[in-house]
């Protein structure tokens, strides 16, 4: 868990770095980064994403953000 938490502390200040081109040409897709490397890969799909990062990085954990929202999946929810 504790490795997880730093791949995502690391992860989300390339991702706030490259928001703003990716919300110009990857609006609502899916982006994967290996904060090690600084590298992101796009998919249509989180399990995209990930696969193309899994091709170049086998070993590595990557984190995975939506662009142009606040969490890459909604489990949606009412109480009454």
């Amino acid at each position: 868990m504790e490795r997880q938490k730093s791949v995502a502390n690391a992860a989300r200040p390339i991702f706030e770095s490259l928001k703003g081109q990716l919300e110009a040409d990857h609006l609502n897709r899916f982006v994967a980064i290996e904060p090690f490397s600084g590298e992101h890969f796009i998919g249509d799909t989180i399990s995209e994403a990930i696969c193309e990062a899994r091709r170049k990085y086998p070993t590595r954990l990557v984190h995975t953000f939506r662009v142009g929202h606040v969490a890459a999946v909604h489990f949606g929810m009412q109480t009454r």
